[in-house]
């Protein structure tokens, strides 16, 4: 943009050498750009052949001022944006119950995957040994009972809704009967297998 203002005689003469006269330092004027802002002031007289007059625009330099910070909130009301409705709003559904106890359960079993490996590497006796502790402790049936619930529901629940995500991803089971229908499907056979476990 610089190189084509240049060729007007114009600009050459009552602007840029007075640019370069009082800032010696300017030159790259895209780059002072960006650090000022530049405001014409005056009646443009340029083109005005009956006045007889070169012109008297005026170029005012001022520091480039940022602006205030503002939150994303703030910001989007100032601007009249429509805000998102948070989740705290929402009633609890069933889909979306199922969808976060999925994410929970294999974050669970993860821990599970990485407490196993870990100590198969780690422990010096071998996990085996640290077994052992645990049946020597001689635990009552119900104790015994409840932990295998503990461990156990996390894997089954995630293997029976992980079939249902697997049917979306083929195009199935996506209408909200059949949505509703399958998690409490999930729900039910979560419990029976979980149970089954725990009593062997």
């Amino acid at each position: 943009m610089f190189p084509v203002l240049l060729k007007g005689n114009y600009f050459r003469k009552n602007i840029a050498l007075k640019i370069f006269n009082t800032n010696r330092s300017l030159l790259f004027p895209s780059i002072a750009y960006l650090n000022r802002r530049v405001t014409y002031s005056g009646k443009n007289k340029c083109c005005d052949k009956s006045s007889g007059a070169s012109g008297n625009n005026t170029i005012v330099f001022q520091n480039y001022v940022p602006p205030p910070k503002k939150s994303h909130d703030d910001k989007n009301m100032s601007l009249n944006r429509p805000m998102s409705p948070h989740l705290t709003i929402y009633a609890p559904t069933l889909p979306a119950m199922t969808s976060i106890v999925q994410r929970i359960t294999g974050i669970i079993i993860t821990f599970y995957a990485l407490l196993l490996s870990g100590g198969s590497l780690f422990l010096s006796n071998g996990v085996e040994t640290y077994v052992s502790m645990i049946q020597s402790l001689d635990l009552n049936r119900l104790s015994i009972f409840i932990i295998k619930i503990i461990v156990g529901a996390p894997f089954v629940y995630h293997y029976f809704n992980g079939i249902r995500f697997c049917m979306w991803n083929a195009g199935r089971w996506l209408a909200m009967k059949d949505v509703y229908e399958t998690a409490r499907k999930s729900f039910i056979a979560t419990a029976v297998v979980t149970f089954i476990f725990a009593v062997l």
